[in-house]
């Protein structure tokens, strides 16, 4: 049996036992809750050609806003079982919205130090990957696309083993290794149809320390990746095909004052590609092209000051760079919480697109500059 197929059935499994839990929850005692999310964000920006899929001078509604609701039921001490759904933008077109889910995995832990996940869940890739969708938890109204829209790869549908200890001193150490599969969308500038899917094979660690006033987390991971191509420069191709081998790895870190918290997170990306195909109706043999191996590289740090104990300014700067994409912003904002629950934010931003990164821009003119203004409100209910 292949991974796809497997990993299909264990999804269908963790949904079952979940939906098991609930009809029988008085006879088993089980536990359940339900907590949520959400965003409303409106954004303005300056420029006729789109950026992050959807702004521009007509301003937008669709950058971030999300509405999620999470069940989580607990069948023992032992085992427990987590599913997420979300409303948001669709993630294989730039209109419409979607029913998503994100999370749907059962997880057993047989003790304090040891949790094994199976199911659909996200990579410990980045400094906050398990609640970036959730805009309240943290400061910025927009994460840096510079790092955040780098590798792409943020959950996947397999397994999963996390080990944590308290060591002598206080630090709190954790260790994930992960594998599994997941399908990312290839977004295309102008294209009507839904986007390609790259299909990836994941496996990877991650290492997350923390102290009284830091944490530091890195990751890296492999992947194989494989989607059909229907062209290769406009040309048709029958019977055509996309591999690729690929690295992510991710550095973040953060040290916490009284009144300032500094945070820097790097992103690199190695890929190594073949293209195979037979031009459609030519009757030549098939035709294989392989790509030099390149690397992307992202960068942001990010400075945030308290304001009044419970608000917050910031700035930030983020730098993107590759053999064919390369774009750097600036962005300063601040958060004003309503009450433990909800918050608003606003921030402006500024990005320069020396050359063009089609998964997020439909420009295709180098050195162009890009300013929006946002504006959010955020919630977590529970």
């Amino acid at each position: 049996m292949n991974l796809s197929a497997t990993l299909t059935k264990l999804l269908k499994v963790t949904a079952l036992a979940v939906a098991l839990a609930l009809c029988h929850a008085q006879a088993m005692a089980v536990d359940y809750s339900l907590s949520g999310f959400g965003t409303i964000q409106y954004t303005q920006g300056d420029n006729e050609q789109k950026y992050l899929r959807f702004i521009n001078e007509d301003g937008t509604f669709k950058v971030n806003s999300i509405l999620g609701a999470q069940l989580d039921v607990q069948f023992s001490d032992q085992l427990s079982a987590t599913v997420q759904y979300v409303v948001a933008p669709k993630q294989r077109r730039d209109e419409s919205v979607e029913f998503d889910n994100r999370w749907a995995f059962l997880k057993f832990k047989p003790n304090d130090n040891w949790h094994f996940k199976l199911g659909r869940q996200r990579l410990n890739y980045y400094l906050d990957s398990e609640n970036l969708d959730v805009g309240h938890t943290y400061v910025p109204a927009n994460l840096s696309p510079e790092v955040y829209y780098n590798a792409g790869v943020l959950s996947l549908d397999g397994f999963s083993a996390n080990y944590n200890f308290e060591d002598a001193g206080g630090r709190y150490w954790g260790f994930q290794a992960i594998t599994g599969k997941r399908d990312i969308v290839q977004r295309l500038a102008g294209f009507n149809q839904d986007f390609p899917l790259n299909s990836f094979e994941i496996g990877g660690l991650g290492l997350s320390v923390q102290g009284e006033r830091y944490r530091i987390q890195i990751a890296h991971h492999g992947a194989e990746v494989d989607r059909v191509l229907t062209q290769v420069g406009g040309v048709p191709l029958t019977d055509g095909r996309l591999d690729a081998n690929a690295r992510f790895t991710n550095l973040g870190a953060e040290y916490r004052w009284d009144l300032y918290t500094l945070r820097g997170e790097l992103s690199q990306t190695e890929l190594a590609a073949s293209q195979s195909g037979i031009i459609t109706g030519s009757g030549l043999p098939r035709i294989t092209q392989s790509a030099p191996k390149y690397e992307e590289h992202g960068g942001n740090i990010l400075l945030i000051r308290k304001v009044f104990k419970q608000h917050a300014v910031y700035g930030s700067y983020g730098r993107f760079i590759s053999e064919f994409d390369d774009q750097y912003s600036f962005a300063i904002g601040g958060k004003y919480n309503l009450s433990p629950s909800d918050s608003i934010k606003l921030e402006l931003q500024h990005v320069v697109e020396k050359n063009t990164r089609p998964q997020l821009s439909d420009n295709r003119i180098p050195n162009t500059t890009f300013n929006f203004l946002s504006v959010s409100y955020n919630w977590v209910w529970q």
